[in-house]
């Protein structure tokens, strides 16, 4: 009776570790996770900020003429009310939309869409730019949709 209760608890406690792991967190590289990007590219572009837009991108952006040498143009703007909505599509690939008062722009709600690769370096924009097929994909990763900040919210 005592081994049957011991293995009983156990199993329960390898249940409730392994429902409560964590394992559908993103892993963090170089202290910052895929949904760490979309806000540091939307506040890079609004700030003109070229050196953290060249970084955060994992294609080439030589011909996009980034002055990574030049300080950001407008280091006073800064993106505070968005929403982030965020799609997996595997652990090494995530969508994410991202809708913001934009304060480059009078705050009018602008957005931007995301595909987010992991590389060597780190989590990365995949390229400048819209997303190729945004709508389309994410369309199809309706289980895994979570918001993980309204509009709404400080």
């Amino acid at each position: 009776m005592k081994r049957w209760i011991t293995l009983l608890m156990a199993g329960v406690l390898t249940l409730v570790v392994s429902a409560c792991g964590g394992g559908d967190s993103p892993e963090k590289i170089n202290g910052m996770g895929p949904a760490d990007i979309p806000l540091k590219y939307v506040n890079a572009r609004v700030q003109g900020d070229d050196k953290t837009l060249g970084d955060l991108i994992a294609s080439d952006t030589s011909h996009l003429g980034l002055k990574p040498k030049n300080p950001p143009q407008h280091p006073e703007y800064e993106v505070k009310t968005y929403e982030l909505t965020q799609w997996k599509f595997d652990d090494n690939t995530y969508y994410y939309l991202m809708e913001f008062m934009n304060p480059a722009r009078d705050n009018i709600l602008d957005r931007q869409d995301f595909k987010i690769i992991k590389t060597k370096e780190g989590w990365k924009k995949e390229q400048y730019g819209e997303t190729t097929d945004f709508d389309a994909i994410v369309s199809k990763l309706t289980e895994s949709k979570k918001v993980l900040r309204e509009l709404n919210e400080k």
